[in-house]
């Protein structure tokens, strides 16, 4: 699996991923604001840290489990809520009134600031706060061409082919045309699963939402992920590039 998280429960209110480095608040802090929210995240005094911050977009994602629904996270580690959503620090590229939020059904979308009760809507956005437990690494080249037609991601450690195939498949037939596919030599290409696939979006863009200097060829389009729905069976995971729902 890729970067599986790997929890440890630190018995003050907190939660460490050890892959990522990022310790989590256990019990998310309820519903509100995006505006409240951030506020929250920056005077949160928790586990003897202050600390504190909205998770980005990626960040957020990483601990999903979509292998399990509502919530569409591992309940062991982090406490069963009411929440229908989580706020993020990534408002939509082009509209500030619109930001990333992760759901409770394993997705991630951006959702209009005033859906959330407290800014009189109907649904239920909650906040989860985040922190280092190390300094982020800086890499000065992220994506490295290794072949004519596939790209090296050097912080996910990922081999992906530059250009999408040209026809629409069935999420079946892209399985099969993954795993027959010969590219620069290899022959043990796959259909990347939701969270390998979504780490290539960028939030900064739309319409693709990825860097088009390394992958000049994806349009804003839907690609099929490995991932199945456990609560529907007939229903894959995939990434939108128009935004990067």
């Amino acid at each position: 699996n890729f970067n599986t998280p790997f929890y440890i429960l630190n018995g003050n209110g907190t939660t460490t991923d050890t892959i990522t480095g990022l310790m989590w608040q256990k019990t998310d802090g309820g519903e509100m604001t995006i505006e409240n929210a951030a506020i929250y995240c920056d005077t949160l005094t928790l586990g003897g840290f202050t600390d504190w911050r909205l998770p980005t977009a990626a960040e957020a994602f990483s601990i999903l489990n979509q292998q399990v629904t509502n919530p569409a996270v591992n309940t062991s580690v982090f406490t069963k809520t009411t929440a229908e959503y989580w706020w993020t620090s990534n408002k939509q590229a082009n509209d500030a009134t619109k930001i990333w939020c992760t759901n409770s059904g394993g997705g991630i979308g951006n959702h209009p600031k005033a859906e959330t009760i407290s800014a009189g809507g109907t649904k239920k956005f909650h906040v989860r706060a985040v922190r280092n437990t190390h300094s982020n690494t800086i890499i000065a080249e992220r994506y490295v061409s290794v072949g004519d037609s596939s790209v090296y991601d050097s912080l996910n450690n990922l081999v992906w082919q530059v250009s999408p195939m040209p026809t629409t498949l069935t999420w079946e037939d892209a399985l099969i045309a993954a795993e027959n596919l010969y590219l620069d030599g290899h022959s043990d290409w796959r259909l990347p699963n939701i969270k390998e696939l979504r780490s290539l979006n960028d939030e900064t863009l739309v319409q693709p939402s990825i860097n088009k200097t390394v992958f000049p060829t994806v349009t804003a389009n839907k690609y099929w992920s490995s991932t199945t729905l456990p609560n529907q069976t007939t229903k894959a995971w995939y990434w939108s590039t128009a935004f990067g729902i």
